[in-house]
């Protein structure tokens, strides 16, 4: 029989001892379904999800045995869950019919909520937003209904999220901030709180609001490192990893990236394939061309687009067209919301204008424009001013460039997008030199040169070299 002792180190999140008093217990009699469920609990959060999995199938057989058929749903609901994160979205789907048929004509309770909030996560995976957000909203109506705190704020959030995903973020995003005041406060279970931490922090990255996410992706890291947790530490790096690349710290991301591949290895797939295209970021800027092709290949084979970086990787090659048809391809696919389309349109608009093709670099700018507009973070402005200073200094209207450079410059600087200040920098440098301002223009590269040196970022300096080293700036 299983002593206090185990249940009293999850409480105190200490799921590897906990997980070994299961086992002992395990080893002598075998557990009940409540203690088998709980084991995996502790496994899940060590990341042993294979031993997770099989330990929720003995539970799931053992409730169905005594006909518990509200807790073997909820745990066919967690094992649909477990396989669509590893990828077996057949097997996912299996669990899924089973807690379905198992409801069917159950008196209402909460289980039926967490039904649908799986829903939910499944009509995402399948693209279809709005369907999510209905079954979001079902969620967090049981939750409340029943009083499952982890299932509102679950359903909430995530119902926001669709909402922001949808055009409306003056709603959703508020609804994501206040389910995460419970799990900052302590109010929700460990696992309700990972999640929910995760999903501010893929939030507000998804809006470009880079402050918040780095707040929220320490905040999270610091609720993680109080814990004996494999998992949940490899998805806060993916954001901590993008986080760094964005602010210079190249190094540093890269090693945040590399431990994130090998922790989510086995835990989750998806999170693991955009660990493995982060890496190849900032591989890239790195100036290590082969490994970031081979950390590209790697996301695309798990399931990931690895645009941007690809198509910047075929430019290095010296392959613009070939980068332009990946990311026309991309860009044209079902699906793709504006905020999606706003982190490949500034690759696009490089590459066109590499080739001269300036109505596809004028469309990019436009769109981003617009979505800038719609979403009013400032690094997304930033973007789209640096995008039309791009385009005008093509057009040759000058002043204008500059004007809008020069804000692009600022505001990157301002909240601390280091290498996009610099990229801003040499844009603006790259101007003064067609206004005939070369003093300006040198001042303009050298500033630039100087923080991509300092940041590792190989190809971008060696760029800038290139245009310091041009007839009149040396």
């Amino acid at each position: 029989m299983i002593g206090p002792e185990a249940r009293e180190a999850m409480t105190r999140y200490a799921w590897g001892e906990a997980f070994q008093q299961f086992a002992a217990a395990d080893a002598i009699a075998p557990l009940g379904p409540d203690e088998l469920d709980q084991m995996a609990e502790c496994a899940w959060w060590i990341g042993k999800m294979r031993h997770c999995m099989a330990l929720r199938e003995r539970a799931y057989a053992a409730y169905r045995k005594h006909d518990h058929a509200g807790r073997a749903a909820h745990v066919a609901i967690d094992l649909s869950q477990h396989y669509g994160d590893l990828g077996e979205h057949g097997t996912a789907t299996g669990w899924l019919q089973n807690a379905t048929r198992l409801l069917e004509g159950e008196e209402e309770c909460a289980e039926h909520g967490w039904l649908s909030f799986a829903r939910g996560i499944a009509a995402r995976d399948d693209g279809d937003l709005d369907a999510a957000i209905r079954h979001a909203a079902q969620a967090a109506h049981l939750g409340a209904r029943h009083g499952d705190k982890d299932l509102f704020a679950l359903g909430h959030a995530f119902e926001g999220i669709g909402l922001v995903f949808t055009d409306d973020p003056a709603r959703g995003l508020p609804m994501v901030e206040e389910a995460t005041q419970g799990a900052v406060a302590g109010d929700l279970g460990a696992r309700a709180t990972g999640m929910i931490y995760c999903m501010m922090i893929a939030v507000n990255a998804q809006v470009a609001d880079w402050q918040a996410a780095g707040e929220w992706t320490e905040a999270a890291t610091r609720w993680c490192d109080r814990q004996a947790i494999n998992g949940f530490p490899g998805v806060c790096r993916v954001h901590r990893a993008e986080i760094l690349r964005l602010r210079g710290f190249l190094p540093e991301a890269d090693e945040e990236a590399r431990t994130a591949t090998t922790e989510l290895a086995s835990f989750n797939l998806m999170f693991s394939a955009l660990a493995f295209r982060e890496l190849g970021e900032v591989r890239l800027l790195m100036g290590d061309i082969d490994s970031a092709e081979e950390a590209f290949r790697q996301a695309e084979e798990m399931g990931v687009s690895p645009q941007p970086g690809l198509a910047q990787a075929l430019v290095q090659r010296g392959r613009p067209s070939a980068a332009a048809t990946g990311l026309r391809r991309t860009l044209g696919g079902l699906g793709m919301g504006p905020l999606e389309r706003a982190k490949l349109l500034p690759t696009q608009l490089e590459v066109a204008l590499i080739l001269d093709d300036l109505a596809t670099a004028e469309s990019a700018a436009t769109e981003l424009a617009e979505i800038a507009s719609n979403r009013g973070t400032p690094a997304l402005r930033a973007t789209a001013d640096a995008a039309e200073a791009a385009v005008l200094l093509a057009q040759d209207a000058l002043d204008d460039a500059a004007k809008a450079a020069r804000r692009a410059h600022d505001v990157f600087t301002e909240i601390d997008l280091t290498y996009q200040a610099a990229r801003a920098s040499s844009l603006l440098g790259r101007i003064h030199q067609a206004q005939g301002d070369l003093t300006s223009a040198r001042a303009q590269h050298a500033a630039a040169l100087a923080t991509f040196d300092r940041i590792g970022a190989v190809a971008d300096a060696d760029n800038t070299r290139a245009l310091l080293a041009t007839p009149g700036l040396v």
